[in-house]
């Protein structure tokens, strides 16, 4: 086996610890399970992090960083498309990420470490859809009556209320009723430059 210096030796516990939560879960990510994926004796995880909360914290934020990565979408042609993609349409692995982002709004509630995680998630959502507003604003797709800042602020409470609406399986509240919501939502803050 080669060598491999302390930073290779955690980031092979950070991708292990990546590949059990998107699979399995946060709540999957014991110390066994882990160093299992990885294949080191669990003595190695705890050696590399102070904690199992603060390694699904700093877990929890690098795949927040990836769901967000535009450079990991498709070809998205309009600022609008690349809006729905970090909204969450359109994005084929979204499932596997909105299951974590659940986990980890629930463990905040309780685990000071997942709950500054989860601030810097919502952050990171709030910039990446805020300079896809400036950009789209800058090109003329948008045309906008409020600052960029305001209006990711909007837009991001609005899909995440209405999300938590449509997963109470209301009756008319379904995923086609949600996609049409936000498009007029978004019709609403963003309207096509003329």
């Amino acid at each position: 086996m080669s060598y491999m210096s302390r930073e290779d030796r955690r980031e092979n516990v950070m991708e292990a610890a990546m590949r059990v939560a998107l699979s399995e879960g946060l709540s999957a990510m014991t110390v066994r399970r882990i160093a299992s994926e990885a294949g080191i004796a669990a003595g190695q995880v705890h050696h590399h992090f102070a904690s199992s909360m603060a390694l699904k914290a700093e877990t929890f934020l690098r795949l927040s960083r990836q769901s967000l990565d535009l450079e990991s979408a498709p070809p998205l042609k309009s600022w609008r498309a690349k809006l729905n993609w970090t909204l969450g349409f359109d994005n084929p692995d979204i499932e596997q990420y909105l299951r974590l982002f659940g986990e980890a709004e629930a463990l905040a509630r309780r685990e000071a470490e997942m709950k500054q995680a989860w601030i810097i998630s919502m952050e990171m959502w709030h910039d990446a859809t805020r300079q896809i507003i400036s950009a789209g604003a800058n090109e003329n797709e948008f045309q906008l009556l409020d600052s960029p800042e305001n209006i990711a602020w909007r837009i991001i409470a609005f899909v995440s209320g209405l999300d938590g609406i449509v997963k109470l399986g209301l009756s008319g509240m379904d995923e086609e009723a949600f996609r049409r919501h936000v498009d007029i939502m978004i019709n609403n803050e963003l309207m096509p430059a003329s």
